[in-house]
C-alpha cells in the first residue's frame, strides 16, 4: 500500500494541489485528483538527490479528513457492477471525478477495531492506486462488525474487498426470489493481502469459531492466492473450505457474468484441501542430505550436549516430585528464551499468580530474588534487568482451570500473530483435575498428541512440565527417590507423543546440609532422536535463585 507523500501542482490541468505524491517501497508515482492523470516518474524534473517533503497529519487533521469522507455520497459502480445498496451495506463511500461530479473515481472502504471506526482504506478506481486515510495498520477485516452481526452459519473470507461486496450482492441476488431472500451473507475481507492473512485471522479466531458454524476460503485463483488460502487452513483454521472461483476473484465473477456460477463454488461446493500423507522419497532428498546442525542451547551445558539443543517442532515433558524445584527449571529456561535467544515466549502457568511470574523472570535475568520478604528487594537490579523481559513474556492470564480446547487457540495465535517459538505449559495436569484417573489419563495422552502435531505443523517448540506420581516403592522423590519414565502423568502416551522426557531428582532431607538439600540431577530418561541417557548436575543457589551446573 503506498503512503501519501505531498502535493504538488499539475501541468496538465493548472491545479496548483490536486496532484498526489504516492511513495512505495522508494518508487514515486503521482495522479491528479482534478484531471485523472497519471505520472510515473513525478520528480523527473527535481535533481536526483532531491528528497520529498512528506505529510505529517495532526490528529485534528485525519479526524477531519475522516468525516470529510463519510459525507462523501453512495453511488452505483459501473465498473465493477456493484450496487449502491451493496455500498451501503458495507458502509463504503465514493469520491466522484472532480472533471465531471458525476463518475466514481474513488472508493473509500471503512475499516474499524473492537467496533471503533479506524480508517478508510482508499483505491482509484483506475489505476488501483491504494492508501490509507486514518490508522489501518491493525484493524479487523473489512465487513467484520456486519458478518458478526449477520446471524449467518457460514462465513466467506476473501482476499480483497470489492471481493466481498460482490459475493456479498451475488448470493443476495441469487436468493432474491427464494426462502433464503432474507438471509444475511457473512463476507469479509483480509484487511492487509494475502500475505497478511494468517496473521490477520488468528486475532479473531475465537469469534469465528464460535459464532460460525462453517468457514470458506474465496480467495483470488491465483498461486499467491491458493498457497495462502492452503497456509491458513494449515495453520489456524483446518476445519475451513476453500473454493474454487469460476474466474481469477470474486469481483471478476460478477463483472464477467458468473455469478450463478460463483454462489455456487462458494455457498455449496467449497471443499476442504486434499491432505494426502504420501510423499515420494525424492521430494525429500535435499532436505534429508542436510549436514545436520546443533540446536538452540539450554541454561546447562550438559544438557545441551545430551540432547545436541532445542529444536523447532519438538516437544518436551519434564517432571519433578512435589516441591523439587519445578518451577525454577520453568523460569531458567523461561529466561534462556527471553532473555539469551532474545526471543518471546508464552507461558502457560495456572497455578501461578500473573504478576509473580513476571516477578520470578525478571528475578533469573537479574540473579536476584525479588519475591522473598526477608530478602530486600534490589531496585537497581529490578530496573535494569526487568525491560530484558518486558513484552516478550506473553503470559495466558487463567488461573487454577485451563480448557484445552480454548488454549489451543492461544498458542495459534501467539505462533502466528506474535512469532513465538517456545512454548511451555506448567503443570500439564491441570487441565485433567476435576476427572477421574482413567479418565484425566486419556485426557492427557490427546492433550498430548494434538500438541506434538501443532508443534510440528507450526514449528515451535513445546514444553511440558508435570507433578510426578509417587514411586510405587522405596523412597519418596523428596527424600532422594529416583525419577522413573512411568512416574509421569500419562506416560505411556508422552513417551508416543514427545521427543524427550526429563526427570528433576534431588533429596530435601532436613538433616542434610543446606548445600546438599540444594543438589539436583537433571536425568534425561527417554530421547526418541539419539537414544542418549544421562544425568546433569545442578546446585541451586539460594542466594542467587539460579540453578547452576556443577
Amino acid at each position: 500500500m503506498s503512503d501519501c507523500v505531498e502535493k504538488i501542482p499539475c501541468s496538465s490541468c493548472g491545479s496548483p494541489d490536486n496532484k498526489q505524491v504516492f511513495e512505495d517501497e522508494g518508487v514515486y508515482t503521482a495522479w491528479c485528483f482534478g484531471c485523472g492523470t497519471y505520472d510515473n516518474d513525478p520528480y523527473k524534473d527535481k535533481p536526483k538527490d532531491y528528497k520529498p517533503t512528506f505529510l505529517k497529519k495532526t490528529p485534528e487533521v485525519v479526524a477531519k479528513e475522516l468525516y470529510e469522507i463519510s459525507q462523501y455520497p453512495v453511488v452505483d459502480i459501473p465498473s465493477r457492477k456493484l450496487s449502491k445498496e451493496t455500498l451501503e451495506y458495507f458502509g463504503v463511500r465514493v469520491g466522484l471525478s472532480q472533471s465531471d461530479g458525476e463518475s466514481p473515481a474513488i472508493l473509500y472502504r471503512p475499516y474499524t477495531k473492537d467496533g471503533v471506526f479506524m480508517a478508510y482504506k482508499a483505491k482509484i478506481l483506475e489505476n488501483k492506486k491504494t492508501w490509507s486515510n486514518g490508522n489501518q495498520r491493525d484493524v479487523d477485516p473489512f465487513g467484520w462488525d456486519q458478518a458478526v452481526q449477520s446471524g449467518s452459519f457460514k462465513l466467506v473470507i476473501t482476499e480483497g474487498e470489492e471481493d466481498a461486496m460482490a459475493i456479498y450482492q451475488m448470493i443476495k441476488d441469487k436468493n432474491k426470489h427464494t426462502e433464503y431472500k432474507d438471509l444475511i451473507p457473512a463476507v469479509i475481507s483480509i484487511p492487509h493481502g494475502a500475505s497478511g492473512s494468517v496473521k490477520d485471522l488468528a486475532k479473531h479466531i475465537h469469534t469465528i469459531e464460535s459464532t460460525f458454524k462453517e468457514v470458506i476460503l474465496a480467495f483470488d485463483m491465483d498461486e499467491v492466492g491458493q498457497q495462502w488460502a492452503g497456509q491458513v487452513v494449515k495453520d489456524i483454521l483446518p476445519t475451513a473450505s476453500i473454493a474454487k472461483l469460476p474466474a481469477k476473484d470474486g469481483n471478476a465473477c460478477l463483472i464477467e457474468g458468473r455469478s450463478k456460477a460463483c454462489v455456487s463454488a462458494v455457498w455449496w461446493n467449497a471443499t476442504p484441501p486434499k491432505n494426502t500423507r504420501i510423499i515420494k522419497g525424492s521430494a525429500l532428498r535435499d532436505k534429508a542430505r542436510l549436514k545436520p546442525e546443533w540446536g538452540l542451547p539450554w541454561p546447562w551445558k550438559g544438557m545441551t550436549d545430551l540432547t545436541r539443543g532445542r529444536r523447532r517442532g519438538e516437544t518436551i515433558y519434564i517432571g519433578a516430585g512435589v516441591k523439587m524445584g519445578k518451577s525454577e527449571l520453568v523460569n531458567a529456561l523461561a529466561k534462556q528464551i527471553i532473555v539469551d535467544d532474545d526471543l518471546p515466549c508464552l507461558l502457560v502457568k495456572p497455578e501461578e499468580d500473573n504478576a509473580k511470574s513476571y516477578k520470578m523472570l525478571v528475578g533469573k535475568a537479574a540473579g536476584r530474588i525479588f519475591h522473598d520478604p526477608k530478602i530486600p528487594f534490589d531496585t537497581a537490579a529490578w530496573e535494569k534487568h526487568e525491560p530484558n523481559i518486558g513484552d516478550k513474556a506473553l503470559i495466558v492470564d487463567s488461573y487454577q482451570f485451563v480448557d484445552w480446547d480454548t488454549l489451543k487457540n492461544d498458542i495459534k495465535y501467539a505462533v502466528t500473530v506474535e512469532d513465538v517459538k517456545d512454548v511451555i505449559l506448567d503443570p500439564i495436569t491441570c487441565f485433567t483435575n476435576e476427572l477421574s484417573s482413567s479418565a484425566a489419563n486419556e485426557e492427557l495422552v490427546r492433550l498430548a498428541a494434538e500438541l506434538s502435531a501443532m508443534a510440528k505443523d507450526l514449528d515451535f517448540t513445546a514444553y511440558i512440565f508435570c507433578h510426578l506420581k509417587a514411586p510405587s516403592q522405596g523412597d519418596p522423590h523428596e527424600r532422594g527417590g529416583k525419577v522413573l519414565s512411568y512416574q509421569f502423568a500419562g506416560s505411556r502416551g508422552m513417551m508416543r507423543s514427545c521427543n524427550y522426557m526429563i526427570g528433576l531428582q534431588g533429596n530435601k532431607d532436613p538433616d542434610l546440609t543446606l548445600e546438599e538439600r540444594n543438589c539436583r540431577d537433571l536425568v534425561l530418561l527417554e530421547d526418541r532422536e539419539f537414544g542418549e541417557a544421562g544425568i546433569v548436575k545442578l546446585y541451586w543457589d539460594h542466594r542467587t535463585g539460579l540453578f547452576q551446573e556443577i
